[in-house]
């Protein structure tokens, strides 16, 4: 759901006080049933999505039911039966995905290679070309795969309700950019849902709706606007780019992922926290066990696993190739590739140097960690560079241009705020210095051995965050990022 839309949360309450307000009542006189929960529930997801896509809408439901159905069958079968429907299971869903976010892709990029795609091939293709990407495509597919995959593998395969599906897919705080959550942690908490209002889950979801809005509305939102992928001459400003949008990504993904803990938490459902604080990393490896953490199980569990099996000489190449793919799965452009292969190349580095090096580093340097952590971050900012430049040409420019040493002018350097104004310079360093505080909140928790967010989740803290978003919030929210993928 986009939390920057207000008629998202004007839906949410004129449903809510009605619906509640009912409940209530019927509560009172001894006439509420709870499966009226579970209906209700699944209401409020429907109607929300609904709104966010109308078109995808019929899609979507239609995914959900012929999911429901054959998992359904495959857990009346058994053996070769059950395994071959949850393969045709997992390749229409996959099929569907590669239909709405790669076939321009492949067409025009893939056999664009090879040879001259006309360009009004979309007119006469034998198949409809949709040029815009369902809402949440990308997340609830691979949730609905990880559901069959788990239920396949279950040691006791009982029937499973369909309210109760329904409402495992079609979760609202979480259907549209995650997390994506699998059936041992989620399916549980909606199966026969009740609404559990309990004062401790309206302080914490509150606490986290607090930290994940001024994350999103007064962090990314005010970042975005400095970003200019254009300029590919200027060394620093490339970087400087580079950076911003290295901060940006994270708040605005990790600020929806917070929203989505919260209102979940106001239901009583514990949603995995999809974010441990990145930034603290002193690794790549440890960077991604850290950052869009269902995903990256995801791709380990149903890729990366499967692929190797007992052939463990293979590793090396199958983890490369499993972050190559996850690359791919943010996105149908060339770059994605090439980000997802850099972090998998990153890995293997790590893989057979990293030990002789970290002994290197720790024989000159006293505190070796902070060496492992710059660069860390470092590599997760060029990273970002690959991952914000859509435009190939434009992208090898840059790579080029910050291989340059005269790109590193003092001239060039001067060009990166001389394009500002005093007070645009100065909102920009009020976002950089709250960006810096978040960050080195996280440092501290971290360092004192505490959860990632317990000093941004404090109780002194959350209204300090929430009275920040009210006076600071960007006057226009900008789209989260991954509601593109």
């Amino acid at each position: 759901m986009n939390y920057s839309d207000f008629s998202f949360w004007w839906i949410l309450i004129l449903f809510s006080v009605p619906f509640f307000t009912v409940r209530y009542i019927a509560q009172s006189a001894n006439l509420w049933r709870g499966i009226f929960d579970t209906i209700g529930l699944l209401a409020l997801s429907l109607l929300l999505f609904f709104h966010a896509s109308r078109s995808s809408f019929i899609i979507f439901v239609a995914e959900l039911i012929f999911n429901y159905l054959m998992v359904q069958w495959m857990l009346r079968s058994q053996g070769w039966k059950a395994k071959l429907i949850a393969t045709i299971v997992i390749v229409i869903n996959v099929s569907i995905l590669a239909y709405f976010k790669y076939l321009t892709f492949f067409v025009e990029d893939v056999i664009g290679l090879l040879i001259n795609v006309p360009s009004n091939w979309q007119q006469s293709s034998p198949i409809p070309v949709v040029n815009t990407i369902p809402p949440g495509v990308s997340f609830y597919t691979f949730q609905m795969v990880a559901f069959v995959v788990d239920s396949l593998n279950a040691r006791k395969k009982k029937p499973i309700a369909f309210l109760d599906y329904l409402n495992f897919v079609a979760f609202f705080p979480q259907i549209v950019a995650g997390p994506i959550e699998r059936r041992k942690d989620l399916f549980p908490q909606i199966e026969s849902f009740r609404f559990k209002f309990k004062v401790e889950n309206f302080e914490t979801g509150l606490r986290w709706i607090s930290l994940g809005l001024f994350m999103k509305f007064v962090l990314a939102d005010n970042i975005a606007p400095y970003i200019d992928l254009r300029i590919a001459d200027n060394a620093w400003t490339v970087w400087f780019f580079a950076l911003l949008f290295t901060l940006r990504i994270y708040f605005d993904f990790a600020g929806y992922s917070f929203v989505a803990v919260g209102i979940a938490s106001f239901l009583g459902v514990k949603l995995t926290v999809n974010f441990l604080a990145p930034y603290t990393s002193q690794s790549i490896n440890e960077f991604w066990r850290r950052w869009h953490i269902t995903l990256s199980t995801w791709f380990r569990d149903y890729v990366f696993l499967p692929l190797m099996g007992s052939n463990k000489k293979w590793a090396a190449f199958y983890l490369f190739l499993t972050f190559t793919l996850s690359g791919f799965w943010h996105g149908a452009a060339w770059n994605f590739i090439i980000w997802g292969a850099y972090h998998g190349a990153l890995l293997l580095v790590l893989r057979y140097l990293g030990r002789p090096f970290y002994g290197v580093v720790g024989s000159y340097f006293p505190r070796p960690q902070i060496i492992s952590w710059l660069l860390t971050f470092f590599s997760v900012t060029l990273g970002c560079l690959f991952f914000m430049e859509t435009n190939s040409q434009r992208l090898l420019t840059k790579l080029i241009t910050i291989l340059t040493p005269s790109a590193y002018s003092w001239r060039n350097l001067q060009a990166v705020f001389g394009s500002y104004s005093i007070n645009e310079t100065s909102a920009l360093l009020l976002v950089l210095a709250l960006s810096l505080f978040v960050l080195l909140m996280e440092h501290l928790a971290v360092w004192q051995g505490k959860f990632e967010y317990d000093l941004l989740l404090s109780r002194w803290l959350s209204p300090v965050l929430l009275a920040l978003t009210i006076l600071l919030a960007a006057n226009t929210p900008s789209e989260f990022i991954y509601f593109e993928f």
